[in-house]
């Protein structure tokens, strides 16, 4: 009985300060329920529905009615908002070329994206950027999605690496410049930040080339290993795969969004052998594989634009913080070692301008001046000197003769 002791906690005449603990530290720190709780949660399942209703009120003397209707009138607002100013969601599809990235995201939407995309398809040797606005159950939606280059489409594997963490990082930047923005009023960007890699899986196989580009961008965005082609594998399979990447994962202290799903995908609805529905998935001659009935595509929908949603955004806020303190510290070294480097220039040309205001040039020519009249002095006065120079005079004669 939650709400039973919520009201108790409020009545601080009647909880001490352990059963406040009790209730608020959480899952983390939750050592049971105390004698109080027990006895709360006793009364609840006896009283009748008069005790219920005084319970409820906020003052024991009963001065105050029950409030009703503000979970209606917040739930109201919220879907006034939802229902004007839509979502807005940025996804990354990462993976090998042919795995069907383009063809799930339709799925995800049940529509074709690609034909409503007021961008132009183009090799995705690049990465390339598309925002679809749509409306799904009344409520708008404004997509980015972001296609980034196969691997078997380009030779070197450590450019598509960098391409896709300089994106990232790019984004991360961006969000860092509109926060620091003296007035930001009507220039914040719509899309700020990705908040979920699909990451695609062939089936069967977890190379090492997918381990290594997990460990790049795990710290930069959520990540969803997507099972693709999921018809391929038996049930069986799929579990024994499936437990195969999220141990590989751990072992490599790769972090995921949500556990690895199985997935099928289909690039147009078919009729079903089974419930002679339209439905989307694939024919066979053995029956009809059907993407939500037969695959996790239904989970993954409700992960990326359902219940998960809000966890995706508060995960890459906290993403984006930690980039945030990694970036505002690198400022400060920077910032530090240019004002040592200043101020060493500024003390070595503090030191030439008081050598020269002393007299410090004069000094070294008098001292020039004064070591070559010595040198020439020298010379004039040796007559060893002289016949050796003669000497070597005449060897160079004869040498020439």
């Amino acid at each position: 009985d939650m709400g039973g002791w919520w009201g108790d906690i409020d009545n601080s005449r009647r909880v001490n300060q352990d059963d406040v603990i009790d209730v608020r530290i959480g899952s983390s720190g939750y050592r049971g329920p105390s004698q109080l709780q027990q006895r709360r949660t006793q009364e609840f399942q006896a009283s009748s529905s008069e005790k219920l209703v005084s319970d409820s009120m906020g003052d024991s003397d009963g001065s105050f009615p029950e409030l009703t209707g503000v979970k209606e009138g917040l739930m109201g607002r919220k879907t006034q908002d939802l229902l004007s100013s839509g979502e807005t969601l940025t996804i990354m599809c990462v993976g090998e070329s042919g795995l069907g990235k383009s063809t799930l995201v339709n799925n995800l939407f049940s529509r074709d994206l690609e034909r409503i995309s007021s961008e132009i398809a183009i090799p995705t040797l690049n990465m390339v950027e598309k925002e679809v606005k749509f409306s799904v159950d009344d409520v708008p939606f404004s997509i980015r999605l972001v296609d980034s280059p196969g691997f078997g489409d380009v030779l070197d594997i450590e450019k598509s690496f960098r391409c896709l963490t300089k994106y990232l990082d790019d984004e991360f930047d961006k969000m860092l410049e509109d926060e620091l923005l003296v007035t930001r009023h009507g220039k914040v960007r719509e899309f700020q930040g990705v908040d979920v890699i699909l990451y695609f899986i062939a089936p069967h196989r977890l190379k090492g080339l997918d381990v290594e580009l997990l460990k790049r961008l795990h710290h930069r965005a959520s990540i969803i290993p997507v099972l693709a082609k999921a018809d391929t594998m038996t049930f069986p399979e799929r579990e024994q795969f499936k437990e195969t990447v999220k141990q590989t994962l751990g072992a490599n202290h790769i972090g995921w969004f949500h556990e690895p799903m199985c997935i099928v995908s289909s690039p147009n609805a078919v009729q079903s052998k089974i419930s002679h529905r339209l439905v989307l998935g694939r024919e066979y001659e053995w029956g009809t594989v059907e993407c939500e009935e037969h695959s996790e595509l239904a989970e993954l929908r409700n992960v990326v634009i359902g219940y998960g949603l809000e966890d995706l955004r508060a995960r890459k806020a906290r993403l984006y913080e930690q980039y945030r303190e990694d970036k505002v510290a690198a400022r400060k070294r920077n910032f530090f070692m240019r004002l040592i480097r200043v101020g060493f220039n500024i003390a070595i040309a503090t030191g030439l301008v008081l050598f020269v205001q002393n007299g410090g040039l004069q000094k070294i020519a008098d001292s020039i001046e004064a070591l070559n009249e010595n040198l020439l002095g020298a010379d004039t006065s040796d007559p060893k000197g002289k016949n050796k120079n003669a000497r070597l005079k005449s060897g160079n004669n004869k040498g020439r003769k």
